[in-house]
């Protein structure tokens, strides 16, 4: 199973936002999701320190981090996770 082929149930996308949006957005989006649904985050390299202040809340919040991509030819990341 390759995670690139399933869609994942919410993509949040923080293209251009600054703090404390991405944060909070990344909150209330894991809140609101339930346990074994996957989680999209995707942002631009602009947004690095809102990169590492979702993995930071994904650790203190307990979530399954599934991958943490930095795509090159695109400038672009993402974080998957899955709700526990």
């Amino acid at each position: 199973m390759s995670n690139e082929e399933e869609e994942p149930d919410f993509i949040v996308d923080i293209t251009g936002l600054s703090c404390p949006i991405p944060l909070i957005r990344a909150r209330k989006t894991i809140k609101n999701a339930t346990k074994g649904q996957t989680i999209k985050f995707v942002g631009t390299r602009g947004e690095e320190t809102s990169r590492k202040e979702i993995l930071i809340v994904i650790s203190n919040l307990k979530q399954h981090l599934i991958e943490n991509i930095d795509s090159n030819e695109k400038n672009k990341w993402h974080i998957l996770i899955k709700k526990n």
